[in-house]
């Protein structure tokens, strides 16, 4: 007879182990550290998907999901855009925007030029219009071309009085009148809009009610001429996505 049979006959049962109730058993421990590596995987995910930063995108997309839907990836905002500045995001930019458009103002061609005859006053009475016959490239005269000639309608009407592509926002750390604590007003002499003043301790100030994104202010930085910067394409002032709707 083992000494099993000998225990049931006998009516005693081996002690058991105390039980670890308000414990942590180190099943738990394990069943915890994979929970928490497959967040970490999903998050990672998420962010590939995704992308890190919302890329600025052309004007007339309304709703995100609704552009991400119909977009089909033609390429024909890119070709028509008179500017340069419509380009395809890359995998940087998230796996659920690859093809689609963005802008960049960072291109080679920077060399924005006031219409002839116009003095900034007079730009800013009526910008539209004066931004449309400027000279030069890497900046948005919101022409619409890209919307017209979107096929599926995930570029819609966009009325630059009310809506953004996103707000100009200075880089304290690259802005030649934060180290030289002025001297330097070129993106407030060159605003269309009026969206940029200069404050009493002659650094910049952009007003998010006043701007659109149009990237000028980008364009005429001098910030990357007079400095070399190795790994990143900023300068003293840029556009970002703001993923909100423009303040009033």
């Amino acid at each position: 007879m083992s000494d099993l049979d000998r225990e049931e006959l006998s009516g005693s049962r081996p002690e058991q182990p105390p039980s670890d109730k308000g414990g942590i058993s180190r099943r738990s421990l394990v069943v915890g550290g994979i929970g928490a590596v497959a967040l970490v995987v999903l998050g990672g995910a998420a962010r590939a998907t995704a992308g890190e930063i919302a890329p600025i995108r052309p004007p007339g997309i309304i709703d995100a999901d609704h552009f991400i839907a119909t977009c089909i990836r033609c390429d024909r905002c890119r070709t028509v855009c008179p500017k340069d500045i419509v380009v395809t995001c890359g995998l940087e930019d998230g796996i659920i925007n690859m093809r689609t458009p963005k802008l960049d103002f960072y291109g080679d061609s920077k060399s924005y030029r006031r219409p002839e005859g116009k003095d900034q006053e007079a730009i800013k009475a009526d910008p539209y219009p004066n931004l449309l016959v400027a000279a030069g490239k890497g900046y948005c005269n919101f022409c619409h071309l890209c919307i017209d000639n979107c096929p599926t309608g995930a570029l819609q009407a966009f009325d630059p009085n009310t809506q953004w592509l996103g707000e100009a926002v200075i880089d304290p750390y690259l802005c030649i009148a934060y180290e030289k604590l002025g001297g330097c007003e070129k993106c407030a002499d060159y605003c269309p809009f009026g969206a940029i003043t200069i404050d009493e301790n002659r650094l910049p100030v952009v007003d998010p009610s006043k701007c659109n994104g149009c990237g000028v202010c980008v364009n005429i930085c001098p910030s990357s001429t007079y400095r070399t910067y190795k790994g990143s394409k900023k300068r003293g002032i840029n556009i970002e996505s703001t993923g909100q709707d423009r303040p009033s």
